[in-house]
């Protein structure tokens, strides 16, 4: 249970991580890559990936038979398990309209109700948490298993397979780890998780300055796999595009944020690949992966998808709507018609080419930002700064409003209780990662800053061009 003690010690290992040399960072990087291969490329993470592959052959039939009977595990083990839902009645599944007997979660019923929705058939020991903000910014924390993470990761294969990727080639990863001290000003920007066969490239460092520094290390890596956060790899896309350059890799895939096709054009032709993106979320309830078609698929194996209006009826065919999801794998942390606050529709025409029977679903409405620019030159990326977040638990809403050149203000919305702490700390990281040249600044609002549609961005830049 490695994975849970090095989530529990975050913090302090970060800081320690911080104070050492290029190389003796690339040992510890590996050391962590280490537990994660064990859990990535275990056997039975192979065994789950091939009964993935199976599936692709399912009709719809055989896709509403599996999901009826998955969901009538899910309730009558977390009636049993879980004391949040103890009280809900016996419901005998016969079709998948049955689940409306249930109520709708809303994210903030799941953020009050947290411990009440652990099963007691994982011990505290075995529990692996984590943060996630959501489309407002406010903290969730969610339990999950290692099982879990090895399924996880099955799923993740069966997307690469669909882009003629095998399990084991090198990748560039442009998540949010902070694999490099925020003070560094020269390279590298990178560290390697050798056990992976993955270079780690920091996303806190991107600037016009150290651009030619991240270009040309990326043009040594040229023709492996790229995966990010689409913001990151547009604002690399728009690097190279500046200085008429072109990085052929194999493949890039997407997640984390919205992809639009003004970023997705720009990243397909820098990188010379096709986009395979990747709609998922840290409660583990759901998964929507593009084929190599250019369809978003439900993965039916992972959890079941509802999409609903405002009065949480089933909206049309093409229809705009609210996610609602119901996970199938998350057994430490069951969520059970879980609206999580993105929007969506399904996606009609007959059946995808790529002959798979999957659902298809378009991902309308998650989380819409600006970038943050500082006078020196940095560029963050929304997922930068979503990364302070993480470790909040008082928010309903937390944004970062850059309303002049060298000035940035935490607009926060408190929820239950006292956020002064989590306000402080979220101050503090900040202003160190932005350094001296920024000033950055709290207020206390009621109600988070929203776009027409409802879209409710981390950054607001209300800095003139």
């Amino acid at each position: 249970m490695l994975e849970p003690l090095l989530r529990g010690n975050f913090a302090r290992l970060q800081s320690v991580y911080d104070r050492f040399p290029s190389p003796a960072r690339n040992l510890l990087t590996s050391a962590r890559g280490f537990v994660l291969t064990r859990i990535r490329h275990a056997p039975e993470t192979y065994a789950i990936f091939r009964g993935l592959r199976e599936h692709e052959s399912w009709n719809e039939a055989d896709i509403a038979a599996f999901q009826i009977r998955v969901l009538q595990q899910v309730l009558d083990e977390s009636r049993r398990r879980v004391p949040f839902y103890r009280d809900y009645p016996r419901v005998q599944m016969r079709t998948l309209d049955d689940l409306r007997q249930f109520p709708v979660l809303t994210r903030e019923t799941v953020r009050e109700s947290h411990q009440k929705l652990l099963s007691s058939a994982t011990p505290a020991h075995g529990r692996i948490l984590a943060g996630t903000t959501g489309t407002t910014g406010a903290n969730l924390k969610i339990a999950y298993t290692e099982d879990l993470a090895r399924e996880n990761w099955a799923f993740t294969l069966r997307q690469w397979a669909w882009a003629g990727v095998a399990p084991r080639e090198p990748r560039v990863t442009f998540f949010g780890a902070r694999i490099v001290p925020p003070k560094r000003t020269s390279p590298p920007f990178w560290t390697h998780n050798l056990p992976e066969r993955q270079l780690l490239m920091s996303i806190f460092h991107l600037s016009e300055r150290n651009a030619p520094a991240y270009l040309d290390f990326l043009r040594t890596q040229a023709g492996q796999v790229l995966e990010g956060f689409p913001s990151v790899l547009g604002i690399l896309a728009d690097f190279a595009l500046q200085r008429g350059d072109r990085i052929p890799m194999r493949a890039v895939f997407t997640t984390g944020e919205p992809l639009y096709p003004a970023i997705r054009e720009k990243i397909e032709t820098v990188f010379g690949a096709r986009v395979f993106d990747h709609y998922g979320m840290t409660e583990y309830c759901g998964l929507i992966q593009q084929c190599e078609r250019g369809r978003m698929h439900l993965a039916v194996e992972y959890g079941f998808l509802e999409i609903l209006d405002g009065d949480d009826e089933p909206v049309g065919p093409e229809e705009d709507g609210y996610f609602v999801w119901t996970g199938f794998l998350n057994r430490a942390m069951p969520l059970i018609r879980y609206r999580i606050g993105d929007r969506g529709r399904w996606r009609t025409g007959g059946p995808c080419t790529c002959g798979r029977a999957f659902p298809m679903v378009v991902p309308t409405i998650t989380r819409e930002s600006d970038i943050l620019r500082c006078p020196d030159g940095r560029l963050f990326s929304p997922r930068a700064l979503n990364q302070l977040l993480k470790q909040a638990s008082s928010l309903r809403s937390c944004q970062f409003v850059h309303d002049r050149v060298d000035h940035v203000v935490i607009r926060a919305v408190p929820g239950n209780g006292d956020a002064t702490e989590d306000i402080s700390r979220i101050r503090a990281q900040l202003q160190q990662l932005l350094g001296p040249g920024m000033q950055v600044t709290t207020i206390i609002a009621v109600e988070p800053l929203a776009r027409p549609g409802g879209k409710i961005p981390l950054i607001v830049n209300q800095v003139p061009k």
